[in-house]
């Protein structure tokens, strides 16, 4: 929900791209900023891209702080459905 949240509150672009960085967004959803945290929003986000609903890449390289984030298309027009931005 955060990385739909972060997509919608960038004016939910075309493309679907959500630039995530990775410690802040452990400390949002009260995971800590610590090895645990991060590797528990790096599973998370691996899980996602199992189940083929995100696509992930790193431009700073594997483990680099920030992940650019790809919300496959049914995520997005099911987010833009849910929140009225059809």
């Amino acid at each position: 929900m955060l990385l739909v949240m972060r997509w919608l509150d960038a004016g939910a672009p075309d493309e679907g791209v959500v630039a995530l960085q990775v410690a802040a967004a452990a400390g949002e959803l009260g995971l800590g900023a610590d090895r645990e945290g991060l590797l528990a929003v790096m599973a998370a986000l691996g899980e996602l891209e199992d189940r083929r609903a995100i696509e992930v890449s790193w431009p700073g390289g594997a483990g680099a702080g920030e992940a650019h984030v790809t919300l496959s298309e049914g995520l997005r027009r099911d987010a833009r459905r849910l929140f009225g931005r059809a």
